[in-house]
């Protein structure tokens, strides 16, 4: 799961050297509103991706950064919390500025990965109650709500769910 080309988009596994990238992205004023806080600290988010590596090694995470064909980055989502049934899928976050589409076609690449290559039945997914477009867009594959605090909206969605969502959409349907 090194490189993945799809919809024209790539997909490669985080290295330490996207730690600027990474930190630019999550300590953006417009983009932290809905994630979780990150350390402003360089060596922090280096030191993060040496720990999130240790897992990917071992199959348990999964971290990608989302680029075009020139390796121009624009965006990263991670699928984590594997077990044999089901994954989470997070940190998906892009830059204002990204190509038209590319942070959907990212979100379903990597949940083609979960569910083809994983072979998990269901993927778990966190979005802030706030983060409204976020919901809608999350809403539109059918996903059960397994449950909510004041912040959070807590979603499983099954890979049945996920695929009638997909086919509906021409641009997936190649």
């Amino acid at each position: 799961m090194k490189m993945i080309s799809k919809y024209g988009v790539f997909l490669r596994l985080v290295e330490e050297s996207d730690a600027e990238f990474i930190l630019a992205l999550r300590t953006n004023p417009k983009l932290k509103t809905f994630i979780s806080s990150t350390s402003p600290n360089l060596s922090d988010q280096i030191k993060w991706i040496q720990e999130y590596r240790k897992k990917q090694s071992q199959g348990l995470e999964y971290y990608y950064i989302s680029q075009d064909q020139n390796g121009n980055k624009y965006g990263t989502i991670r699928l984590s919390n594997i077990d044999e049934r089901s994954f989470e899928l997070g940190s998906w976050v892009f830059m204002n500025n990204s190509p038209f589409g590319i942070a959907v076609k990212t979100h379903m690449i990597a949940l083609e990965i979960g569910f083809e290559l994983l072979k998990a039945d269901n993927c778990k997914i966190r979005v802030g109650k706030k983060n409204k477009g976020v919901l809608r867009y999350i809403e539109e594959f059918n996903p059960f709500i397994s449950s909510e605090d004041e912040f959070d909206i807590y979603f499983t969605l099954s890979k049945e769910n996920f695929y009638i969502r997909k086919n509906k959409l021409t641009i997936f349907s190649q």
